[in-house]
């Protein structure tokens, strides 16, 4: 049986937390850990958003201090190898993501797809920081496995076709693996953000892909 567990971003606020949630899985049996991104970072991202889509420029503060959070948390809680490990994954989305911010404002008729890639980045970043806490947990991006319309805003799974990727990507899973909540991937291979209810879908979907599993 796998065990899913799903955590939101009250939960995921400060470093103390963070261990806290950890401190509840079991490593010992395939679990699939669902998260969001840190408390404080989604406003930060759509602030960014509301700042690139304006002028395209003047985000570099607002920018500063979500690296600023995540390099903070990691430094309270990781050290040597995973640390170095987290802080090179962090720089490449972040790099991702600044570059991103610089082309909404000219292409604003495809901002609604950059919105959604630059609101992921939370709980990408949030994920990848909690699978470090691990001795030997995966961490899993789930665009690889959540696949949607494109009806960005109120996008639809594509229910099968999820459950077969999730079950490509986890059927042979023996520990721990995290992945984020929130994100999937259109048909035509955009990042899409799955809304408010996002943790529970992503849960329900490994859930409805293995049957037997439960949620925690």
């Amino acid at each position: 049986m796998i065990t899913v567990y799903k955590y939101k971003g009250a939960v995921m606020q400060d470093p103390e937390g963070l261990v806290a949630v950890k401190n509840r899985i079991q490593e010992n049996r395939p679990c699939i850990v669902v998260v969001s991104a840190l408390k404080g970072v989604m406003p930060r991202l759509r602030a960014l958003y509301s700042q690139s889509l304006k002028k395209g420029s003047g985000f570099e503060e607002e920018f500063a201090g979500l690296r600023k959070l995540h390099t903070d948390v990691a430094m309270s809680l990781l050290a040597g190898n995973r640390l170095k490990e987290y802080q090179e994954e962090m720089e490449s989305h972040l790099v991702e993501l600044y570059e991103i911010l610089h082309h909404v404002a000219p292409v604003k008729e495809a901002s609604l797809a950059m919105k959604d890639y630059i609101l992921a980045k939370g709980d990408i970043l949030a994920s990848l920081l909690f699978s470090k806490l691990f001795g030997k947990a995966l961490w899993k991006d789930s665009r690889n496995f959540i696949v949607t319309n494109s009806n960005f805003g109120a996008p639809e799974i594509e229910w099968e076709e999820s459950c077969q990727a999730v079950r490509r990507e986890f059927g042979q899973l023996e520990g721990v693996a995290v992945v984020p909540g929130y994100c999937g991937k259109t048909k035509t291979g955009y990042t899409i953000s799955l809304g408010r209810v996002g943790l529970s879908l992503t849960a329900s979907l490994i859930e409805s892909a293995f049957q037997e599993g439960r949620v925690a």
